[in-house]
């Protein structure tokens, strides 16, 4: 959902900004997304305007808000990402669905917006508008800082669950013998291993399992003949078959390398040890254990983050709709900013409900162009900036 807020000067009396929302309410009933009516954005003003300094301060802030309003949406479309990536699902109306915590109050962050006012306490318009912004950036870049940080440490640990995973499933050729030779599988006699036998392992595809059995003692000298014994409780998987070969620990390479020669199948190595296999269980349980109990923190991390993310976002709009509109409409601050939601195929009419709202008579020819479409704040007759808090379509 994107939301517009607009501003524009009015008279110090009370009532002048009611009665601009009711005139905008009344404008723009028909454009607007349902149940989403105009609402004010009480961007403080009047004798409780955020202090600024001189209009020399104001000027060079214009350029640095939008540089400073880019970096705080990249920071929230970051956590915004990883949030996602542990909470897919979660809702399909993010605006809506999304918990925002400010100051004690838990809401959706449509209704945070819709009522939002400016916070005091975190933000004590006395500091000045330089200072609160210089406090907001820094909250963000180590909001950010912390969420890098954190997402490379899950994403490292979730990769050592996937390649765990790999080895648990897939090929006979691909597959850590472990996961396939397990206690279950393997019987009391099927491996010989003393200071002068050892017990090879070969993969061989089905169609080469005759000419295997045929050849295999003449692959080397000190092949115990007849050794030859298939694991027949392993499933076939890619048409291959496992079996093992006894022998004198002399032979293990010459036979290794005939059979990677004559590409009969593939041998290998393997020290079959059921405490073994025992302690690699217990350490891919300890680490499922893990990556489940990460998760969990990450889920509350990027929830609690975003939350404050958006929360400085929403001050930095604050922060840009005052200084715009002490600039437009001159000192001492007195504006009236509301939030719009218009409909996707609404936009040109909204602009130009708009701008007869409140452009204060602005000739016509100004009011076209803000018809027109035009996304240039520049082109309009009040101030305007467009917020997009979420772009991904699901939680």
């Amino acid at each position: 959902m994107t939301y517009w807020i607009v501003a524009t000067g009015c008279q110090k009396l009370p009532s002048a900004k009611d009665a601009l929302l009711s005139n905008l309410k009344s404008r723009t009933r028909d454009l607007v997304e349902q149940g989403e009516p105009p609402v004010r954005f009480d961007v403080p003003d009047g004798e409780s305007a955020l202090k600024f300094g001189s209009f020399d301060d104001l000027i060079r802030l214009t350029d640095d808000m939008a540089k400073h309003d880019s970096q705080v949406e990249g920071i929230a479309r970051r956590i915004e990402r990883m949030y996602l990536e542990v909470e897919p699902g979660k809702a399909n109306d993010p605006s809506k669905e999304f918990k925002v915590l400010s100051q004690t109050k838990t809401m959706s962050f449509d209704k945070y917006l819709r009522e939002w006012r400016w916070d005091d306490a975190k933000y004590p318009k006395m500091r000045g508008l330089t200072n609160n912004l210089t406090l907001l950036l820094s909250v963000a870049n180590k909001l950010d800082e912390e969420a890098r940080n954190k997402s490379a440490q899950f994403n490292e640990l979730n990769a050592a669950k996937n390649n765990m995973l790999k080895k648990e499933t897939g090929s006979l050729l691909a597959r850590d013998l472990t996961d396939v030779l397990t206690p279950e599988v393997v019987k009391e006699d099927d491996f010989v291993t003393s200071q002068h036998l050892t017990t090879i392992v070969v993969v061989v595809p089905s169609s080469n399992v005759e000419q295997f059995l045929k050849s295999y003692e003449s692959y080397a000298e000190n092949v115990v003949p007849q050794s030859a014994k298939q694991f027949t409780s392993v499933k076939e998987e890619d048409g291959s078959q496992i079996w093992r070969i006894i022998m004198f620990r002399t032979a293990t390479e010459p036979f290794m390398k005939k059979v990677r020669e004559d590409r009969i199948g593939t041998a290998k190595v393997f020290e079959y040890s059921p405490q073994n296999y025992d302690k690699i269980c217990a350490q891919r349980e300890e680490l499922k254990k893990e990556c489940e109990r990460q998760e969990k923190l990450m889920r509350g991390f990027c929830k609690a983050s975003l939350s404050d993310v958006m929360i400085a976002w929403v001050h930095i709009k604050a922060m840009r709709v005052f200084v715009e509109s002490v600039l437009r409409f001159g000192v001492p601050p007195c504006f009236a900013s509301f939030i719009v939601v218009p409909r996707s195929n609404a936009h040109a009419n909204m602009r130009k409900a708009l701008a007869d709202v409140l452009g204060k008579g602005t000739p016509d020819t100004m009011a076209d162009s803000a018809a027109a479409g035009g996304d240039e704040e520049d082109y309009f007759p009040y101030v305007s900036l467009s917020f997009t808090p979420f772009t991904l379509k699901t939680f």
